[in-house]
C-alpha cells in the first residue's frame, strides 16, 4: 500500500534529484523510496526475497547458485550505461 509522505529539501536538491530520476527512467518518487528500502536492512532484505519469490511464479524453480546480486548489478549496467 502506498502512502504520501511531504518533504522539505532544498530546491536545488530537488532539481537535481528530478533530471537524475529522468535519466535513470524512474519517478522521483520511485527513487525515494528506492533509497530508503536500501537504508533499511530489514527492508533491503525483504525485498529481495519478495522479487526471488515473483520470479517463482513466472519463471519456475530458482537455480540454487543463483546469484541475485550478480545478475541486478548485471541488469542494472545493461540499462545504466549504454
Amino acid at each position: 500500500m502506498n502512502a504520501k509522505l511531504t518533504l522539505s529539501i532544498d530546491s536545488k536538491v530537488v532539481e537535481s534529484a528530478k533530471r537524475r530520476s529522468k535519466r535513470k527512467g524512474i519517478s522521483l518518487s520511485k527513487m525515494v523510496e528506492n533509497y530508503l528500502r536500501e537504508d533499511d536492512p530489514d527492508l533491503a532484505k525483504s525485498k529481495k526475497k519478495g522479487s526471488i519469490l515473483d520470479l517463482i511464479g513466472i519463471a519456475g524453480k530458482v537455480p540454487d547458485n543463483f546469484d541475485y546480486d550478480q545478475e541486478l548489478l548485471k541488469i542494472l549496467t545493461e540499462r545504466h550505461l549504454k
